[in-house]
């Protein structure tokens, strides 16, 4: 790619970015939110059309003028949701449009074999009988690139694919792509987890304000170097300024949380001023323990106390009545309204604020009270009307924070706070949640990355198959122990 431009309507996505990917070769594009990297994948993809420059394949200028003309060209991407189909089987997956077929019937057989034949040549291992659905998301991600692989796909597009998936799942994925790369197939490996790229990349190139910054060899940067260009700066300790100590006011108690079938006797305390981890394996039932006391999954037996007090919490407007916030891991699905504006998202929990005596919306009100939340937060928006699908990652949890903590809540759940933000916002939202912890707020934090947890907490709880395995204080905490408490090993 030579000098690649793209221009929307008030921005310039893309500004003369070049870089050169060879076979054989993981090539790794990295950026903040909003740099331009959706959007480079999306022209090479054949979803957006380049308005200056050239691509070049084998040394032939080529124009992509669609998705199906890039597959044809050997350009395959996955995408960080996968466009699997749930209800049939891998095999069908992997062939899905280009079943063979003879006398107007499918080759079943054919079709099994050869789809065995591609998993085989990449030492995946699985069924090409078994339904997708019963798959894992890392299972998924292994089922596209054969997909992409049966398409003799010369190049590869990865855009975040360990995002949903685990660091045991993570690196049987490794194992994959250096298979496909011995075979010839170059790979672009979109990623925010920069020691990823020090895994498994050969090249980097860094973004900025749509611009190509930097291309250096892996072998010959660091990560700090490669944050300095991302960021523009040294943005120093990532995890925010030095955390406070809590006090030894219990805000939180809860005793013998079951939940059948997810989590079992859960038993813990939050104090007043603490951030307390919740670690442990993509599935060991974080996020419902969490969920269940916020209100929005049921209890089927224990205890939930507030301030000493003993609560019933039947559904999320007990919880938020209670003194209860909760960010979702899920945000766009369950903590913003993405096709509203910031002004109606940062209201939309205290409109009884902003009614008029009619008990119509007052939109001087709405309005003074989003510029105070936008101002607050720090929320870059070039306007409080600007819908909240149009901002970054970073900034679309700004405001998921900002909206739930106008309620003035006790305590703060926060499921995977910085997941799917680049490592300027990820400082940000550190910073906040220390300030808010040190404001008196008891904050609750699932995260499944280590270095996170570890940055952050004064104490972590490792849940494994639905129970507390290990709780670790501050002084305690390191990434071996806290995976081995995962696993089983301690």
């Amino acid at each position: 790619m030579n000098n690649i431009s793209k221009y929307f309507p008030g921005v310039h996505a893309l500004d003369g970015v070049t870089f050169k990917l060879e076979k054989k070769q993981v090539f790794a594009i990295v950026g903040e939110n909003g740099a331009g990297k959706s959007t480079l994948i999306k022209i090479l993809s054949g979803s957006y059309s380049n308005d200056h420059g050239q691509i070049k394949i084998d040394g032939k200028k080529i124009y992509i003028r669609n998705p199906m003309h890039a597959m044809q060209l050997g350009i395959n991407t996955i995408y960080q949701e996968t466009s699997l189909v749930p209800e049939i089987t891998v095999a069908e997956n992997i062939f899905l449009g280009r079943q063979p077929t003879k006398g107007g019937r499918i080759q079943w057989k054919k079709m099994y074999d050869g789809a065995q034949r591609i998993m085989k040549d990449l030492s995946i291992d699985l069924d090409p009988r078994t339904k997708t659905s019963n798959l894992s998301p890392a299972k998924h991600q292994l089922i596209e690139i054969a997909k992409a692989f049966s398409r003799e796909a010369k190049i590869i597009i990865m855009d975040e694919p360990t995002a949903a998936i685990t660091e045991e799942d993570t690196e049987s994925l490794f194992n994959i792509i250096r298979e496909i790369i011995k075979k010839g197939t170059a790979v672009i490996y979109i990623s925010h987890r920069l020691k990823e790229i020090f895994q498994i990349a050969d090249m980097v190139t860094v973004l900025r304000d749509g611009k190509t910054v930097e291309t250096m060899k892996v072998s010959q940067t660091s990560e700090s170097d490669i944050v300095k260009y991302m960021v523009g700066r040294d943005i120093g300790d990532i995890f925010g300024e030095k955390s406070y100590e809590a006090t030894e006011d219990i805000m939180l108690e809860v005793r013998n949380l079951t939940r059948i079938g997810f989590f079992k006797d859960i038993s813990f305390n939050l104090k007043k001023g603490e951030i307390l981890g919740l670690s442990g394996l993509v599935g060991a039932g974080r996020s419902e323990i969490v969920r269940s006391i916020f209100g929005l999954d049921r209890l089927d037996s224990g205890e939930i106390y507030i301030e000493g007090q003993k609560v019933n919490i039947k559904n999320s407007t007990d919880g938020i009545n209670k003194g209860l916030a909760f960010v979702s891991e899920d945000r766009r699905i369950e903590s913003i309204i993405p096709g509203f504006t910031v002004r109606e998202n940062l209201s939309i929990l205290l409109l009884k604020q902003v009614l008029t005596g009619v008990g119509l919306i007052s939109r001087r009100k709405e309005s003074k009270l989003a510029r105070k939340y936008v101002d607050d937060f720090s929320i870059k928006t070039p306007s409080i009307e600007q819908l909240v699908m149009n901002l970054s990652g970073g900034n679309q949890q700004k405001v998921a924070l900002a909206k739930n903590l106008s309620t003035d809540p006790k305590i703060l759940i926060l499921d995977e706070p910085t997941k799917g933000i680049d490592v300027g916002a990820k400082k940000e939202i550190h910073t906040l949640i220390k300030e808010l912890a040190n404001s008196g707020i008891g904050i609750i934090m699932v995260s499944s990355e280590l270095p996170e947890i570890i940055g952050m907490c004064h104490r972590v709880l490792v849940i494994r198959e639905g129970r507390i395995s290990k709780e670790f204080k501050k002084e305690e905490l390191n990434e071996s122990d806290i995976m081995h408490a995962s696993v089983g090993n301690i």
